[in-house]
């Protein structure tokens, strides 16, 4: 009987220590795109999903300033996390955003210089530079971390494993019913239904179209 209760207790232990290998389920896919030329930087997400608390403080973002452009185009973060703005051309920028989700605007200057903002908030922040018209980006406020950028051949994976190993987050995703949804600035916003796995990946196919957009969250 002793060796009976020993043997639960131990397996509710190995539960507790390593609650995310209970439940490691991903989602991999690709997005089929009309209307544009090439399908990536499309962000897919969880619209809900567990946020676990993070190390945001260690974990900077990097939007960076090359030959007169932002890159990336499009840099999704968890809500509290802080994007580092480094100017590496030849000329001097000017960073800034009149988005409802973070209005900021820091200043003009010079190669070699960056500067650093926090988003406190969810939402979509469009970023300009004052001195290139022809400057703009997008910065993603995520609730969880649980969202990717699809690459050159529309291909995506959740949870992303370069996010989540810069997070220091175990790779996993608890199964169950998710909405995956896309934004893109020029694509209509595409949601659907999916049911993730204990282990093992779900395969996902969007297909979006040009248009106006959704918001991240209602």
């Amino acid at each position: 009987m002793r060796r009976c209760i020993n043997r639960i207790l131990l397996a509710m232990a190995l539960l507790l220590y390593f609650p995310m290998q209970a439940a490691a389920g991903t989602i991999t896919g690709v997005v089929k795109v009309n209307g544009l030329r090439s399908p990536a930087d499309i962000l897919v997400f969880l619209t809900h999903a567990p946020a676990p608390v993070l190390d945001l403080p260690r974990a900077h973002f990097v939007m960076d300033q090359r030959n007169l452009t932002f890159l990336p185009h499009i840099l999704p973060i968890p809500v509290g996390a802080t994007v580092d703005f480094p100017n590496h051309d030849q000329v001097a920028h000017n960073v800034f955003s009149l988005s409802r989700t973070k209005k900021f605007n820091l200043g003009s200057y010079k190669p070699g210089m960056s500067k650093s903002v926090r988003f406190d908030k969810p939402g979509i922040v469009e970023l300009r530079c004052d001195v290139h018209a022809e400057m703009r980006a997008y910065i993603l406020v995520m609730k969880n971390p649980y969202f990717a950028v699809t690459d050159a051949r529309g291909r995506f994976e959740i949870p992303d494993p370069a996010l989540f190993q810069k997070l220091g987050l175990t790779k996993g995703l608890a199964a169950g019913k998710y909405a995956v949804k896309t934004w893109h600035e020029k694509l209509k916003s595409k949601k659907q239904v999916v049911t993730v796995p204990a282990q093992g990946a779900l395969s996902v196919q969007l297909a979006v179209k040009r248009g106006r957009p959704g918001v991240l969250y209602k």
